[in-house]
């Protein structure tokens, strides 16, 4: 419960979320490096806010963070809605930094936690191999990102 109390915190922020950056604030209240949030992001949905990745009719990810709609049923005991997801940017980046973390924190190793973030916990060897793939493209703009700055 003490990990959600971030992403309940982000329900009751006004809707500002380009007056603060969202990817720091998410970061530190996760304990996750926002350069890292940025390049999911970046991965995931090219920085397009309203970004969708349609499977079928029930299956889909919205976002900044593309939350996947298997995700809606446990968001919304917590007040979190498809609507906030797909009009908050604040809130999708908050949502993607605590299922990164949770994967984190189950997986116990950060990279491992970032495949899983795409590819689940699944111990069948295709998803294995696209977990791995995943954390690669994660990783590469990661550092793309970080040499920008610099750092």
């Amino acid at each position: 419960m003490t990990k959600l109390i971030p992403l309940l915190f982000a329900t009751l922020l006004p809707h500002f979320a380009f007056a603060v950056d969202c990817y720091d604030r998410a970061g530190n209240d996760y304990h996750i490096d926002a350069d890292l949030l940025r390049a999911i992001a970046f991965l995931e949905s090219s920085f397009k806010v309203d970004a969708l990745n349609k499977q079928n009719d029930t299956s889909y990810a919205i976002g900044l963070m593309q939350i996947h709609s298997q995700n809606f049923a446990e968001l919304q005991q917590y007040g979190i809605h498809e609507t906030h997801l797909k009009t908050d940017p604040c809130m999708n980046i908050y949502t993607g930094a605590y299922y990164l973390a949770k994967f984190i924190r189950i997986t116990g190793d950060i990279w491992k936690g970032v495949g899983a973030y795409n590819a689940g916990l699944s111990s069948k060897k295709e998803q294995q191999l696209k977990r791995q793939k995943y954390a690669n493209e994660v990783y590469a703009i990661y550092v793309q990102i970080k040499s920008q700055k610099g750092k």
